[in-house]
């Protein structure tokens, strides 16, 4: 009876252990699983929605220049490992945008400097000290992170001309003016960037962080 017992009792261990090296086998394959489809998901948004290089050296070369949001008046240009964006004062370069709203003698362009601290070529991503991950899609054009709407388009043209106020029929605005609904959200998503910048820029050791102000007129 008593080695009954005992055969019993090694059963019921064997069949715990039995029980608990499956469950943990589960676990890991599941664990597994998600690894390899988490690496699938990178592995796609990298080649399929960035462009990637051959080395660092090659990153650098062919993402030098200008790259600009037109409509709102933002570009970056990177000039070796040192990254600058520029927010463009509209009331000195829209035209439409002066004659409705006023020209403002005071405002000023808003200019933020950065260094490059890694080319990632890789996975298309340049890392920056402060302004954060800058994605290189699969055109060549850059997003700041994970901000489709916001791309910053390569381009061999050159700023714009800042508008003369002489030239300007009602530099003083138009008592008539009226924003339609697609400028409004479109002037609201570049305050949303522009506050973004500014955030991050304060919060930015000082000394690795240029921030200042040029005024396109004086």
């Amino acid at each position: 009876m008593d080695q009954d017992r005992r055969d019993a009792a090694a059963w019921a261990k064997e069949w715990y252990i039995r029980q608990r090296n499956r469950r943990v086998l589960i676990v890991l394959g599941v664990l597994a699983a998600i690894a390899l489809i988490g690496y699938l998901v990178n592995f796609t948004i990298v080649h399929v929605e960035r462009t990637t290089f051959k080395s660092v050296e090659d990153m650098r070369k062919a993402m030098q220049g200008r790259y600009a949001i037109e409509r709102d008046y933002e570009d970056i240009v990177i000039e070796g490992d040192e990254i600058t964006l520029t927010y463009l004062a509209f009331t000195h370069y829209n035209r439409d945008y002066a004659e409705r709203y006023g020209y403002n003698y005071d405002e000023q362009d808003s200019v933020y400097e950065d260094h490059i601290v890694k080319w990632d070529y890789r996975n298309g991503v340049i890392k920056t000290q402060w302004m954060g991950d800058m994605i290189v899609d699969k055109d060549g054009n850059i997003r700041r992170g994970d901000n489709y709407y916001g791309t910053f388009f390569k381009t061999d043209k050159p700023r714009p001309d800042p508008i003369d106020p002489s030239t300007l029929k009602t530099p003083e605005g138009s008592i008539n003016a009226d924003i339609s609904a697609e400028e409004e959200e479109a002037f609201e998503e570049r305050e949303e960037s522009l506050e973004s910048t500014e955030d991050a820029a304060e919060d930015a050791p000082e000394d690795v962080v240029t921030e200042g102000e040029d005024d396109v007129q004086a």
